[in-house]
């Protein structure tokens, strides 16, 4: 990761520390306030695509060239912004902005799903399920029985980044200290080996979640 990244996100968690409002770049002066239980639903966020995607799909498709340089990729699905949503019963609440793009491997059949997420509604690390506990949707990763491994651990910069694994997919996620998150779920193909935990969590670790920053600060 870039010192500027790393001094940015280091700049945004100080800030985040120090005040409610959390700024949404480090060159932008004004705040946004950041729900903590998740956004409301915005059309903004309803299968949109606009210059900030566009600049998100480019920076993971340079991503993936630097981290991947074996692999070639095709995208099924370019960068868009979605909103997750939880359903409790009764009602549907939109909690998790994101940007999502999918992708899959040339000649071996992998496919992958990348997304850059907006704090807002998110448990940092992995919810553990091994034992019957009820799935809590404010974790991205969830750790189950058939799951072979699950780890997490807290960078230099502070950013945590974590996995779960069953040996035939890899979903990982990279928590970054200005609340954002970058993550990716990677399923093997019939015809090729998926990459290694370290190469995936090293992937997800370099995100640059700026896009969804500015697209936030400009809507």
């Amino acid at each position: 990761m870039s010192a500027f990244k790393t001094a940015t996100r280091t700049a945004l968690a100080a800030a985040a520390a120090a005040a409610v409002l959390l700024p949404a770049t480090a060159a932008s002066a004004q705040g946004t306030e950041i729900p903590e239980e998740g956004w409301e639903y915005s059309e903004q966020w309803d299968f949109v695509r606009d210059e900030f995607t566009a600049q998100a799909q480019a920076d993971t498709e340079d991503l993936l060239a630097e981290h991947f340089e074996n692999r070639t990729f095709t995208s099924g699905l370019e960068s868009i912004r979605l909103q997750n949503y939880y359903i409790d019963g009764v009602n549907e609440t939109p909690v998790h902005r994101k940007f999502r793009a999918d992708f899959y491997v040339d000649g071996s059949g992998e496919g992958f799903e990348t997304a850059l997420y907006l704090p807002g509604g998110i448990t940092p690390g992995i919810q553990d399920l091994s034992d019957g506990a009820e799935l809590d949707s404010h974790y991205l990763l969830h750790c189950s029985e058939s799951d072979t491994k699950c780890k997490e651990k807290e960078l230099k910069d502070g950013t945590v980044v974590a996995y779960t694994t069953d040996g035939t997919y890899v979903e990982a996620a990279a928590f970054f200290p200005d609340g954002s998150v970058g993550w990716t779920w990677w399923g093997e193909g019939e015809g090729g080996e998926l990459p290694s935990t370290k190469e995936i969590t090293n992937f997800v670790a370099d995100f640059d979640t700026e896009p969804v920053w500015h697209a936030l600060e400009n809507d």
